[in-house]
């Protein structure tokens, strides 16, 4: 039978990068496998699920790319893909009902104060409490009667006895699991919805599910779904746990770590294909060390016996830099288009009174002063300045000697351009170095200020060209008096 890969995220809060980085390891690992994605919305948390998260989770894994074959929206043979359709549909009280019938369940009609109490006598004897499966003992007969008087009840799944339980874990090895410490556990509450465990054992059986790829959290879980999956008579996926995403103090990774939703890295000026690889990297590495890649890259060098056992560090400075490298990647075309909807209005206002080349141009010049977009409005202020603003921008330098020599050589030869081009104004500030004998970074410094009032920001040639001739030579003018009167 074909692969069959899911991602089922519960819609009780906005999707995060824990949970986005478990899409992402499905997406890359069924594209690698040739194995069909599903998304499911394990919604049974009434009383916190939300269409506004749902919605949100689906915007995020838009964003990034992470398609699905099959889901809510997307249809399939399997579904409904939403477990309070399947709630509906009458889906886990069949198969609740199989347990019972089949002796492997039973009715619990234990109530939080009895539970309490057993708690408390393991607690004073130093023990893990375990249920003492007291309702397992109850009659048909009793049943049926504290039944038809109202009494609520929980359905459970009864423990069999033998020997632990064996998870084998892709990632991790084979996990042993003592039978007798798991407990039995509850398939249906008492509100007659799904428990968890229940609830994802019979969509991963019902839906074929092949692969199960999540984090580590659920571990302790998947002994109880090995059992449940063997009960029902279905065959258990393979089953690979994901290390935990840590802050930099290796503490689980919280808001104040950047832990923040998906959507709001969009708004802070991430690219989507940076972030792809950043998050693949949290857990990942390549064969050849590589850290940018491609999807396509990424895909081809994707197994899961490279997935390491211990927790990934979550660094916002490494993600900023990644993010930095794949902004000076994009074309000019596409610079431009990720960076406007970013623009104050006086920065976009002044990028329109330059045109549509210079626009665009102006926008490229800062692309290797930019970590994330939104940096953008600091770095293209250099366009809107008007003369006063320029003027006490510049004259807050103080100038050397040296300086002074390098901004009169080129005006000089500014002067003398006849075609304005940034390679014309290449040409000029390279006539600059030879002629003074100085490093670039002696001549490009006093330059930048003598046009710009900054002592850095866009890519010099092409802030000049973008100024405009008369611009330049104007400020320039400006300056040779300033500095004459010093």
């Amino acid at each position: 039978m074909a692969a069959r890969f899911r991602f089922a995220p519960s819609p009780t809060g906005n999707l995060h990068i824990g949970t986005l980085r478990t899409a992402l390891f499905n997406w890359i690992y069924s594209r690698a496998t040739g194995a069909a994605l599903i998304l499911r919305i394990e919604d049974t948390d009434l009383a916190r699920s939300q269409s506004v998260f749902e919605t949100n989770i689906v915007e995020g894994l838009e964003w990034l790319g992470l398609t699905m074959d099959e889901g809510p929206f997307q249809g399939g043979n399997y579904g409904p893909y939403r477990q309070t359709e399947r709630i509906v549909q009458g889906t886990y009280k069949d198969h609740a009902q199989q347990l019972l019938e089949s002796g492997r369940a039973y009715c619990c009609f234990c109530t939080e104060a009895d539970l309490d109490e057993e708690r408390q006598a393991a607690d004073a004897a130093k023990r893990p409490y375990v249920y003492s499966g007291r309702c397992r003992s109850l009659s048909a007969d009793e049943v049926a009667q504290k039944r038809d008087e109202g009494i609520p009840y929980t359905v459970k799944f009864a423990i069999p006895s033998g020997a632990p339980v064996r998870v084998a874990d892709v990632i991790r090895g084979d996990i042993d699991f003592d039978r007798a410490l798991i407990g039995d556990f509850v398939l249906i509450k008492s509100d007659q919805t799904p428990s968890y465990n229940f609830a994802v054992v019979v969509d991963d059986g019902t839906m074929a599910i092949t692969d199960v790829v999540r984090g580590e959290d659920h571990i302790s879980n998947t002994p109880k779904q090995i059992l449940l999956f063997d009960a029902l008579g279905y065959t258990a996926p393979r089953f690979a746990h994901l290390p935990m995403i840590l802050g930099p103090d290796k503490s689980k990774l919280s808001k104040r770590h950047g832990a923040t939703g998906v959507t709001e890295y969009r708004s802070q000026g991430f690219l989507a294909d940076a972030l792809f690889n950043y998050l693949v990297l949290l857990g990942w590495s390549s064969p050849d060390g590589k850290e940018i890649m491609t999807r396509d890259e990424i895909i081809e060098r994707f197994t899961l016996d490279r997935i390491s056992k211990s927790g990934a560090v979550f660094d916002m400075t490494k993600l900023r830099w990644m993010n930095g490298q794949y902004i000076r990647r994009l074309s000019a075309e596409s610079l431009a288009e990720a960076v406007t909807p970013f623009l104050t209005e006086p920065v976009k206002t002044a990028l329109e009174m330059l045109g549509q080349s210079r626009r665009q141009s102006a926008i490229y010049s800062i692309r290797d002063n930019l970590d994330v977009l939104t940096d953008c409005n600091g770095f293209l202020a250099v366009y809107a300045m008007t003369p006063s603003q320029f003027r006490a921008a510049f004259e807050s330098y103080s100038f050397g000697e040296t300086d002074a020599g390098v901004i009169t050589a080129f005006i000089n030869h500014v002067s003398a351009t006849s075609t304005w081009s940034v390679a014309a104004v290449e040409m000029a500030i390279a006539a600059v170095v030879s002629e003074t004998g100085l490093g670039k970074g002696k001549v490009f410094k006093p330059i930048r200020v003598a046009v710009s009032g900054q002592g850095s920001g866009p890519h010099l040639a092409e802030l000049i060209w973008i100024l405009g001739q008369d611009v330049v030579c104007q400020r320039l003018a400006d300056v040779r008096a300033h500095l004459a009167n010093q």
